[in-house]
């Protein structure tokens, strides 16, 4: 579960922190979480089984709208930047067929990701230098990118159609701040470190894709984040969930 302390309101305030996705605390959760991926119990299945009676879909709540957006994709090129060792690829497989997919993550998530999935994935640790993929995936990941205006204009260069943005806790009103995260995997695991994340307001988000060519087309609160984010001050800890899609203006 994650857990939040301390408000900065600029970057050059906030503290420096060793890198928690290469300690040896998330590596091990990584292998582990890998492991369950690929040998789903009973139990998966049964969620998975729920979620599709209840919604509609198989997908996790925060996944949900890319059933339709693969589709409309029609095969060409997805991008996934934070995709892990290919955990989301692993949960969309059924969908993508032969789709090219490339995954965007850290040396050791990388590493994994080859070892488990071989060469049907493409993995590297930096964003593509060109390319045109038709969907770009962005999932439990923008809230670490500290400096995301360049990153957004980036990710817009390399993106021929639509981008996919959830799971980051973002606000409805007031300013982008910064916060530190302890990352801790699961309740009953150590700590792998902390780090700071950038808290956003969906409409900063939204006006920085607006200035790279890319309009908000669907705007989705999917859940609450005040719990997460409850040693926070009031003003500051009332965060949500958001599936946003965007696609490029015409």
């Amino acid at each position: 579960m994650a857990t939040f302390h301390l408000v900065f309101l600029d970057l050059s305030d906030v503290p420096d922190f060793a890198s928690p996705w290469e300690s040896p605390q998330w590596i091990s959760y990584i292998h582990r979480h890998a492991e369950k991926l690929s040998r789903p119990t009973v139990v998966d299945r049964a969620r998975e089984m729920a979620r599709l009676l209840r919604y509609g879909n198989s997908l996790p709540r925060t996944m949900s709208p890319l059933k339709a957006l693969i589709h409309r994709n029609s095969g060409a090129p997805i991008l996934d930047v934070g995709g892990g060792f290919g955990d989301n690829f692993i949960t969309l497989r059924k969908l993508l067929g032969k789709t090219p997919y490339t995954v965007v993550d850290g040396d050791k998530s990388c590493q994994l990701g080859r070892q488990l999935l071989g060469d049907r994935v493409h993995f590297q640790t930096d964003l593509p230098a060109d390319g045109h993929y038709g969907l770009s995936i962005v999932i439990g990941t923008l809230q670490y990118v500290l400096d995301s205006a360049p990153f957004i204009s980036k990710l817009s260069e390399l993106s021929s159609d639509t981008i996919f943005i959830s799971r980051s806790p973002l606000r409805k009103t007031g300013d982008d701040f910064y916060t530190v995260q302890e990352i801790t995997p699961k309740l009953d695991t150590a700590s792998a470190g902390e780090c700071v994340v950038r808290i956003r307001s969906v409409d900063n988000v939204v006006r920085d894709f607006a200035d790279a060519g890319f309009g908000l087309v669907e705007c989705r609160e999917v859940m609450s984040y005040k719990s997460q984010m409850s040693s926070l001050p009031d003003q500051y800890s009332d965060c949500f969930y958001f599936n946003m899609t965007f696609k490029r203006n015409i």
